[in-house]
């Protein structure tokens, strides 16, 4: 019987133990994307744009998402529903935006929490620092708290591979417009470009032309070499 109390002490320590961590749940994660603040602002701003490198996208392929409001900016709402999903359902609504500096989010999950999320778009050496925050209030329960800690893992994780996938996705989107770009330079060759030796595949070049039109008028005027043989010949049988 002893070995049961201890468990239960255990226990309610450890149920107490809840109380000295934070009710309240923040973390930030950042990367920096070698693009200006303007080419990535759309892509924070636009739940559309925003689904194209979220780390939660791919979690569910039978997850719904619906949009409403406007398509940008404040007031633009996702939501998102799985019927067979750990993701279970909420929504996301814009409450502030600035151009190519600031987004902020309010998150409301299926289960009646609510939390924060913003994003910072700093101007660093060409590019861009993105900073991505979460903010969320557990409760005041222990058991909250301790959640608490879970949540703070789970969604720093999805952060880094979100702002990775981001990074990729903005990077070499770069890289492909760059690569069009430098296809449309002029790449034919000048008269300057050709090949010396061409002018000789060609038929001798000038020189050759030349013995070709000497050629040409000695015979015009008799004076083949089976001719001036035959001059030879007939001067050698004269007395």
């Amino acid at each position: 019987m002893r070995w049961i109390l201890y468990i239960l002490v255990f226990l309610i320590l450890l149920f107490l133990a809840g109380y000295l961590f934070p009710r309240e749940v923040s973390l930030e994660r950042s990367v920096y994307i070698d693009r200006p603040p303007q080419d990535v602002f759309p892509y924070v701003n636009n739940y559309r744009k925003f689904n194209s490198w979220s780390p939660w996208r791919h979690i569910d392929p039978a997850m719904e998402y619906q949009y409403s409001g406007p398509e940008t900016g404040v007031g633009a709402t996702m939501s998102w529903r799985g019927e067979n999903s750990n993701e279970g359902g909420g929504t996301q609504t814009i409450t502030a935006s600035t151009p190519n500096s600031i987004v902020l989010n309010k998150l409301n999950f299926g289960d009646g929490s609510e939390a924060t999320a913003e994003f910072k778009l700093l101007p660093k050496n060409g590019g861009t620092q993105v900073v991505w925050s979460f903010n969320t209030d557990t409760g005041g329960g222990p058991r909250e708290r301790w959640m608490g800690l879970a949540i703070k893992k789970m969604v720093g994780e999805s952060y880094e591979q979100g702002l990775a996938k981001l990074k990729q996705l903005m990077e070499s989107s770069a890289k492909t417009e760059g690569a069009k770009e430098g296809g449309n330079s002029d790449t034919s060759n000048s008269v300057s470009d050709i090949p010396s030796d061409v002018d000789d595949a060609m038929g001798g070049g000038p020189q050759g032309v030349q013995s070709e039109m000497q050629n040409q008028q000695q015979e015009e005027a008799g004076e083949t070499p089976e001719n001036e043989d035959q001059k030879e010949q007939q001067k050698e049988n004269q007395p």
